[in-house]
């Protein structure tokens, strides 16, 4: 049996980074405080490092909306430092959620059934391959520029952002699908390997809740095709998100 007794800070953040995945998971496989799996669409690989909250506990979730709601319960705006929320997994890996008053007993699923299945660093490392000399871009986007950017999203309704390259310099953009609106969100970003073309990127790493930055990079992983990395932060709970797109020449 072990445990981890979390703060209603360090509790906050917990939720916080489940929340993130609700939209694009069904569930979420967290292995020695560690998740990293897939969405739904297979478009992204998740990668978040919860074990400065957690420890090093096994919670695998199925059904997540309905557990990060019912996991709401033991959030209290009011209270204090002293009070906690305590999570013990069991010798089956299931796992209870308690305070001092309530407690909730999550029964372990047949991991062989979930839709998001945790990924080892050695399967990570297959999928994505990621080689310094291989850059393409890289930048820093500032937290009033993704909040920029999840507006937009919203505005045109659409789940895509364009990486545009003119030589030199790349800008992030958003379009409608009639073509009508366009938004040049972020411009002059000076890129490694000169090149006109444009990629285009699943929105969902620009848009989750973070703290802070993201830092952008783009890697030229084969002919017309990019890995891409994201990385940003929940307080201290390092998030990185990887993904691939197509390098469309203009």
């Amino acid at each position: 049996m072990e445990q981890a007794n979390l703060s209603m800070e360090n509790y906050e953040q917990f939720l916080r980074c489940l929340s993130i995945l609700r939209d694009v998971c069904n569930d979420a496989d967290i292995q020695q405080g560690i998740l990293r799996q897939r969405t739904n669409d297979s478009a992204n690989v998740f990668e978040i490092d919860m074990t400065t909250v957690i420890n090093n506990l096994n919670l695998p979730l199925v059904n997540l909306k309905q557990k990060i709601d019912l996991l709401k319960i033991f959030l209290n705006q009011n209270s204090t430092q002293s009070q906690t929320v305590d999570i013990t997994v069991e010798n089956d890996n299931s796992f209870i959620v308690s305070d001092e008053y309530s407690s909730i007993k999550f029964e372990a699923p047949d991991l062989d059934y979930i839709d998001n299945k945790f990924i080892t660093e050695e399967e990570l490392e297959t999928i994505f391959t990621l080689n310094d000399e291989d850059i393409i871009l890289q930048t820093d986007i500032d937290a009033n520029i993704s909040d920029r950017m999840r507006i937009i999203a919203q505005s045109f309704n659409v789940n895509s952002t364009q990486i545009e390259f003119v030589e030199n310099v790349a800008c992030i953009k958003m379009e409608t699908q009639g073509h009508d609106q366009i938004a040049k969100i972020l411009s002059g970003i000076m890129v490694e390997q000169p090149m006109n073309c444009v990629s285009s990127l699943v929105n969902t790493p620009f848009i989750i809740d973070h703290d802070g930055k993201i830092n952008l990079k783009m890697y030229n992983y084969q002919e017309q095709i990019c890995s891409n990395t994201f990385k940003t932060a929940i307080s201290d709970i390092d998030i990185v998100i990887y993904g691939r797109s197509s390098l469309i020449e203009e």
